[in-house]
């Protein structure tokens, strides 16, 4: 194998183990562990991709399973930890940090940079639950608007503002903040289940997610993103365009030559793995063969 075929694991590996020291020097050495677990899996995952591509979407369901059970299960529900976006104004008024404000400053302001969008593919939990549950019957696919998605991000925003003034803060009440991660996360699937049926595949994370809002405007000028690499080779079988759960037109993309540069794009390289040419592929930079 050449080795520029590692180029991505390798560099996904040091950026999540530069985030980990990062972490460890202004929080604690646990985040690093955290963080070089998740490179580790994540370099693992795409070594292996090099020399078994048809099963990619098993190994990334795999991590995505893994790392997003651990942070569910683990750090929310039995340490108690919220990684929800309410709590960032929770810890905000009481002034401390917690896994939601580094989650938001690793995986939808540092990360992004690197990967894209890659934390919804790879490690949130909600993510995987929509993609196993996704479905495309419904009869009109309703398009992100941002005046929405910033719209919901502030009134979600107000509304925790609110709820600190009429109620204890749940930044400094236990009991409470565990009732607020059962409750926040039931609250997402459920809404996000139900619009799917009425506007597309993947409809909580393309629509309203605050994290998405937020990563999105950095996304584009990720170092890594879904590129054509076989110039003039896209034959229109739109199978990239039916593989996306986000419902990107991959293959207007693919026919014009360029990476695809939307803001929703999640890095999960389902359209890499429908092509039935390899027209396009994970890369850092534009290398289209003529």
């Amino acid at each position: 194998m050449k080795l520029s075929n590692f180029k991505v694991p390798f560099i996904s590996f040091f950026s999540f183990a530069l985030i980990g020291l990062i972490a460890w020097f202004f929080r604690d050495i646990r985040y690093f562990a955290l963080f070089l677990g998740m490179g580790s899996m994540e370099f693992g995952v795409r070594t292996l991709v090099i020399k078994f591509p048809q099963h990619r979407q098993l190994f990334r369901l795999i991590v995505q399973t893994m790392v997003g059970g651990f942070l569910l299960f683990y750090l929310s529900i039995v340490i108690g930890v919220n990684f929800q976006y309410p709590q960032i104004i929770f810890d905000t008024a009481e002034g401390i940090v917690t896994g939601a404000l580094i989650q938001t400053i690793v995986a939808r302001v540092l990360l992004p940079f690197v990967l894209g969008n890659a934390f919804c593919s790879r490690a949130c939990w909600t993510g995987l639950f929509f993609e196993l549950t996704n479905t495309k019957s419904c009869k009109k696919i309703f398009k992100r608007n941002n005046y929405i998605a910033w719209g919901y991000l502030i009134a979600v925003t107000i509304a925790a503002i609110i709820l600190i003034r009429m109620l204890i803060n749940p930044a400094t009440d236990e009991s409470l903040r565990r009732a607020f991660i059962i409750g926040e996360n039931i609250y997402i699937v459920a809404v996000g289940f139900m619009l799917t049926f009425f506007l597309g595949s993947r409809a909580y994370c393309r629509l309203l997610c605050p994290f998405l809002t937020i990563s999105g405007l950095i996304a584009p000028w990720s170092y890594f993103k879904v590129r054509t690499v076989k110039k003039d080779a896209c034959i229109s079988c739109s199978k990239c365009n039916n593989s996306c759960p986000m419902l990107i037109d991959v293959k207007e993309y693919a026919e014009k030559n360029m990476a695809i540069n939307h803001r929703q794009c999640i890095l999960c390289e389902r359209c890499v793995s429908a092509c039935p040419i390899e027209v396009i592929k994970v890369d850092s930079k534009r290398n289209t063969k003529q």
